[in-house]
């Protein structure tokens, strides 16, 4: 089933390129992607290494990354990339699900991350959002991480949170826009924009004035 794209809000086609050291997932996608409205699958890589050579010679807007990969991981590669090619977009395509994978993949400023069960609507739903300047974040990659990273115990208020997640909230309840705090932390934009997803989601927060309002309750802010 193809998924209609609003061509007003995108480029069109869509060109994507595939690193994954697994032939066949690699050429599935490929074949799956291909025919998909308003997407070009420019070509298939096994590495990072050649992910990186493939961009210097050809105009990509998203790269579809595995994690796991020799010569250069999905990580190293998204950290060259957002340093050296700014207008390409990072879609996670992993088995990986672990919090560290996930905190790892967000630092490096990684637009998207999707678990490999996705189906292939959703893949297609994420590259779209990315194609718009949005990000995509499965809804199991986001419940996983906020499971698994909330505790239960009095002094954190049933949250835990990371050092990078205490200094986001913090700037957040200064009225700080994620630009602001992108250049204060030296994290990218959309790295800012996941981060505070999941803040609103392990707060259980409906907005982050809502969220700011009960981290003051709970004593995460002074």
């Amino acid at each position: 089933m193809n998924i209609a794209l609003n061509m007003s809000d995108v480029s069109y086609p869509i060109k994507l390129l595939i690193a994954d050291d697994h032939e066949i997932l690699a050429s599935g996608m490929s074949s799956i992607l291909s025919v998909k409205d308003g997407l070009s699958v420019l070509g298939t890589v096994a590495n990072g290494q050649q992910a990186l050579d493939f961009l210097a010679k050809h105009e990509v807007d998203i790269v579809i990354m595995d994690l796991n990969m020799p010569l250069l991981n999905g990580i190293e590669a998204t950290v060259f990339i957002k340093k050296n090619f700014l207008n390409v977009k990072i879609l996670i395509l992993t088995m990986f699900d672990r919090e560290g994978y996930i905190q790892n993949a967000l630092d490096a400023g990684v637009d998207g991350y999707v678990l490999k069960n996705a189906n292939e609507n959703e893949i297609v739903i994420a590259i779209k959002r990315l194609a718009e300047g949005k990000t995509y974040f499965s809804q199991d990659v986001m419940s996983k991480m906020a499971m698994k990273m909330r505790v239960y115990g009095e002094s954190e208020g049933g949250v835990k949170l990371t050092e990078t997640e205490r200094k986001i909230l913090h700037f957040l309840s200064e009225g700080d826009t994620s630009g602001e705090i992108s250049e204060k932390l030296g994290l990218s934009p959309n790295s800012i924009n996941s981060y505070r997803k999941l803040l609103l989601q392990k707060f259980e927060a409906k907005n982050v004035s809502h969220m700011v309002k009960m981290a003051l309750e709970k004593g995460y802010l002074g």
